[in-house]
């Protein structure tokens, strides 16, 4: 199987053309946490949530709260945004219209849900939590509805990041959680690429046991079923290394495969 690296990437490059035109007449820092929809962009700054259009135009705050509201995250129809909020101590899940309006509250317990993203219907908020894992104090995966109700859990035993396919038929993930700013690290716990067949609730990883190596972060899937995700592999690198010279020069790139393997 080979890989190579994609400039078809979206998040990324629009979120810093952004940043120019946003606030003109002062600099902005730490703006985090972009997601697109259809020439709009939602990030979180200073504590709330923004919209602003691709081009860095007609900002507009969408949350007004002195609790910090992060991960925002468009559904696919566009007419939400769902986010976490530590308005009750903890993070919880809450939507709010894309446009502006009332926030709705999606959960309730005493530990932190992170938003991760929505279910192909846009239904559902895919959220991260370490409730009821299989393993004690290991995040997992669980949606929740929009209309309110009970979380569920989803048809995994880890999971920290994670996207449905746009036919919803398939959810790509990263089932060990280890972190983006790990750079270099080459160990058991790094974050591996996994898909499941929702229907068939069967799994396969997405990247042979050899390159499995590297931090594959962020799996997002695009228009043409390709998976879209953030390493720091090396175009020489070969097989698992934890040092070397080779490894100490990796940075991450973005990188495409099809979701289900074979030449990218």
């Amino acid at each position: 199987m080979s890989y190579r690296r994609s400039s078809a990437f979206i998040g990324g490059c629009f979120f810093l053309c952004l940043v120019t035109a946003f606030l003109s007449a002062d600099e902005i820092k730490v703006i985090r946490h972009p997601s697109y929809h259809a020439g709009k962009i939602a990030f979180s700054y200073a504590g709330d949530i923004w919209v602003v259009n691709e081009d860095g135009a007609n900002p507009r705050r969408i949350t007004d709260h002195r609790a910090r509201e992060v991960y925002p995250r468009f559904s696919p129809d566009g007419k939400w945004i769902a986010f976490s909020s530590n308005r009750n101590g903890n993070y919880d899940v809450f939507i709010v219209p894309a446009a502006g309006g009332k926030v709705k509250q999606l959960t309730f317990h005493s530990g932190n849900d992170e938003v991760v993203g929505w279910s192909a219907d846009s239904k559902k908020v895919v959220f991260r939590t370490a409730r009821n894992g299989v393993f004690p104090g290991v995040a997992t995966l669980f949606e929740v509805s929009v209309d309110g109700g009970l979380e569920q859990p989803m048809n995994l035993d880890w999971g920290y990041f994670g996207a449905y396919s746009p036919d919803g038929k398939l959810f790509a993930f990263n089932r060990h959680p280890s972190v983006w700013w790990r750079q270099h690290y080459r160990g058991s716990y790094s974050a591996d690429l996994w898909v499941e067949d929702v229907a068939a609730k069967t799994f396969h990883k997405l990247l042979p046991e050899e390159q499995q190596g590297p931090n594959s972060l962020w799996p997002m899937f695009g228009a043409n079923h390709e998976i879209f995700f953030v390493t720091d592999r090396t175009a020489n690198e070969k097989g698992i290394k934890f040092g070397g010279a080779e490894v100490m020069k990796s940075v991450n790139n973005i990188w495409k495969i099809p979701a289900g393997g074979g030449k990218a």
